[in-house]
């Protein structure tokens, strides 16, 4: 049985087809042997052969970062270690791996409106993307997403070329008020069609939202959509003189809310120190992940919303995954 198996949300297509479980390749030194014991087969011998039939299963993956109370990530864990739910039925995990060595692809989420200009966040949150390459392994790759006003805009497609991409980093300046929820309710589709393989948004913030068409509520309701998992670094300090601006207010609540929805985490922070030390925390996570799968009790897929829960089955363990997925036909 072979299984062909996509990162994210994907089909799994399983073909019964080829050789039997656990045959090796054919040694071509054995061959006139084996012909030699093998009886011919004439074509109304084959016409009463079964024919090969194929089924197609759809797998929902959950790629799940495991960690202690502490906040350490957990290792070694096994299928038998979890219990998974979808809408309180308990499901059965079918698929399980552990992704610790395939590459990474991040694509980073600057926020380059005017209150980032103020106390000097923007340097900062370039300093940390910056400091965040010299993690990456050969194989990574990176893009620099910008939004100011009403823009959202790639910088940098998904590349592995750190100077171009440094270089493109380096000229950001602030402008513009902050349309933080439509920036956010965009960037998945944006990414979700330029990456392969593993992949994450880490959105750097302050949180400033003077600009959105949609609603927090509507935004967090688009985000159940992402088959990618948003990472929120939010700066908690906002200045007097960007407050005193009327219609200004801190949307650290809706970070949150990005993150848990699709299975990422949020990180306030309040200095460059905290920015670099969430940052190397991402790393972390987005290097070491359990994938789990499994095929949906209910065979109807009827474009609705399904609550997904995963939990570990040991005592002060947490598991993070996104909440839910869409049932698209």
């Amino acid at each position: 049985m072979c299984t062909w198996l996509q990162a994210g949300w994907v089909l799994a297509f399983l073909a019964c087809a080829g050789p039997a479980a656990g045959a090796g390749p054919l040694d071509t030194a054995q061959a006139p042997a084996i012909a030699a014991t093998v009886p011919s087969i004439d074509d109304a011998t084959l016409l009463r052969l079964p024919h090969t039939e194929v089924e197609n299963v759809r797998l929902v993956l959950l790629p799940a970062n495991v960690q202690d109370r502490r906040g350490r990530i957990v290792r070694g864990l096994s299928r038998n270690d979890f219990r998974l739910y979808e809408d309180q039925i308990p499901q059965e995990i079918k698929y399980f791996t552990v992704e610790d060595r395939e590459a990474i692809e991040v694509a980073f989420m600057l926020d380059v409106s005017g209150s980032m200009r103020v106390a000097g966040k923007l340097d900062e949150a370039k300093e940390a993307v910056a400091y965040f390459l010299d993690a990456f392994r050969p194989g990574d790759r990176f893009a620099l997403i910008c939004f100011a006003d009403e823009q959202v805009s790639w910088v940098t497609e998904f590349t592995a070329d750190r100077q171009r991409f440094l270089e493109r980093l380096r000229v950001q300046e602030g402008y513009g008020q902050t349309a933080l929820n439509d920036a956010v309710a965009a960037a998945p589709g944006l990414v979700e069609q330029a990456a392969l393989g593993k992949k994450a948004i880490i959105l750097i913030t302050d949180g400033v939202d003077n600009a959105s068409r949609l609603s927090s509520g509507e935004t967090i309701a688009l985000a159940r959509r992402a088959n990618v998992p948003i990472y929120t670094i939010g700066f908690t300090y906002i200045p007097d003189e960007v407050r005193r601006r009327g219609e200004t207010h801190t949307n650290l609540d809706v970070l949150q809310g990005f993150a848990d929805e699709t299975g990422g985490a949020m990180y306030p922070v309040r200095d460059p120190d905290e920015l670099k030390d969430a940052i190397a925390r991402i790393v972390e996570e987005l290097r070491y992940q359990y994938v789990i799968g499994y095929q949906p009790a209910r065979d109807t897929w009827d474009g609705t919303y399904r609550r997904v829960k995963l939990e570990a089955r040991h005592r002060g363990i947490e598991v993070r995954t996104r909440k839910g997925y869409f049932a698209n036909p």
